[in-house]
Parts: C-alpha cells; structure tokens; sequence
C-alpha cells in the first residue's frame, strides 16, 4: 500500500509503499477514504510521544479518518489513533481498535467532510457544551479548525481572535493556540470560564482534553447534514501528492484523499 511516512523524529514524511497491516485482537482493518490533518500529527512526528508511548518507523501519521471496514464493508469515521503509534490514517489502509470513538458514515455525508470532522469537530462540540450559557466568549485562534467550528456552534456570541487582534472583556475566554505565557497575559479578559487546548493554564480545571464517543460523532454529522455546521476544508491533497502536507499554516482543514 501507499503511505506518508517519516523515517525519524523530526525528519521529513515522504510518500512510500508499505506492507497492508493485519489486525490484531479486537481491531479491525479499514481502507482508508480520506484522512483529516491535525496539527497533533506534526507534533506525533517530532517525537512529542517518544517517552511515553512504543512507536513504529517509518512513521505513518494520521488520527481522524474516514473508510471502509474489510470484511464487512461497513463505512465508518473517527478516531483511528492506537499503540503502536505509526500505523496512522495516512496509508491506503489502516488498522484500529474497534473500542476507539468510531461512528457509521451516514448516508449523504462525504468522506472527506467526515474525516475532516473528529478531533477538531468533537472538540469544539465539547467546549461549546462546557461553555453553557456564556453571553460571550473569546476564541482565540479562531481561525483552525477548533475554531472555525466553536465560532459557528457559538454563533453571534462568538468573539473571534487572530492573530494581531485586540482583546476585550467577555464572559468566557477559549485559547486554542498560546502558551503558558500568552495564555497568562489573556487570562484577565474572561469575566467567568476559561479554558485552554494546549495545557498552558496553572489551574488544571482550566486545561481542556477531548474525551472522543460515537455519540459526538454521530452529533456531529447530524449538525454538518441538517446544514448547521459548515465544514471548513481549505486543502484537499492526493496520497500521492501529500509529502508537503504539514506545509504552510492557515485556516480552516487539510485532508488527504486516498
């Protein structure tokens, strides 16, 4: 099969054939249709995990995707991230643990849309449910793919900051992008909730993780078909194609279609 892979930390990921993988107990083996890009694959690739988690080379990353379980035939998206890690979605097939967060691909919904939606998409679903009744709520870094979709669940109670942008008072402060420090000088601006993507806050309530389920999924996909929820795909790359996946930066996401 055909793959985008590092060949170690920190190195470049290059196109490359591969033996298919065979799944082991309680997995199952998809053939992968199209796989959303995250800026946590970049890091998998730096090595971010390297201490904590047994890993493979070459490296194939890859977390959210959408595709078609072998054998049954059954269309799925999610989360497809497992140990070892580098056995991800961005391969023609890819295998995954069937207790992951995993929905059915819905009739009408594309793959590539699906596979953009998981980790940014069940994100977003998350803060926006932890948020409550807040009036207001800046979103700084509303410009990735967490925040294009928070900025559309909030609706006109979203204050969207980028890069450059002023802040002002709000009732609730969501910061997707600094650090400990940037996150600090921010702080004062929420009168009430804050919380932060990157694990930059001293308080760890304020630290957010994604906690991934089929029911989000599946939540998900019903808000992008019944047209609440816009999906904001800004690249579509071949596997062929994609060595410069991790490339540039801007809004909105990148997918790989098989």
């Amino acid at each position: 099969m055909w793959a985008i892979a590092a060949d170690e930390f920190g190195g470049p990921v290059r196109s490359v054939e591969l033996p298919e993988p065979s799944p082991g107990p309680g997995e199952l083996k998809v053939r992968v249709l199209a796989a959303g890009v995250n800026p946590f694959d970049r890091k998998v690739v730096d090595g971010m995990m390297r201490d904590s988690m047994p890993h493979v080379f070459p490296l194939v990353p890859g977390t959210d995707g959408a595709g078609e379980v072998v054998g049954s035939g059954e269309r799925i998206f999610g989360t497809f991230f497992h140990k070892p890690v580098g056995v991800g979605t961005f391969a023609e097939y890819v295998t995954v643990p069937s207790t992951n967060a995993l929905a059915p691909l819905p009739d009408g919904l594309d793959p590539v849309v699906a596979a953009a939606l998981p980790t940014a998409g069940m994100t977003a679903l998350q803060l926006f449910d932890r948020l409550g009744a807040a009036d207001s709520v800046l979103v700084v870094g509303a410009r990735g793919g967490v925040g294009s979709f928070l900025t559309q669940l909030l609706g006109d109670r979203a204050i969207p900051i980028g890069r450059g942008d002023s802040l002002v008072e709000a009732d609730a402060l969501v910061d997707l992008v600094r650090d400990a420090d940037g996150y600090a000088a921010n702080l004062p601006y929420a009168r009430s909730l804050a919380f932060t993507t990157n694990y930059a806050a001293a308080d760890p309530a304020q630290n957010f993780g994604m906690k991934g389920s089929a029911e989000a999924l599946t939540r998900l996909a019903s808000l992008v078909l019944d047209g609440t929820l816009d999906v904001p795909i800004t690249r579509r790359l071949s596997l062929r194609d994609a060595a410069d996946v991790f490339a540039g930066s801007g809004g909105g996401k990148t997918v790989i279609v098989m």
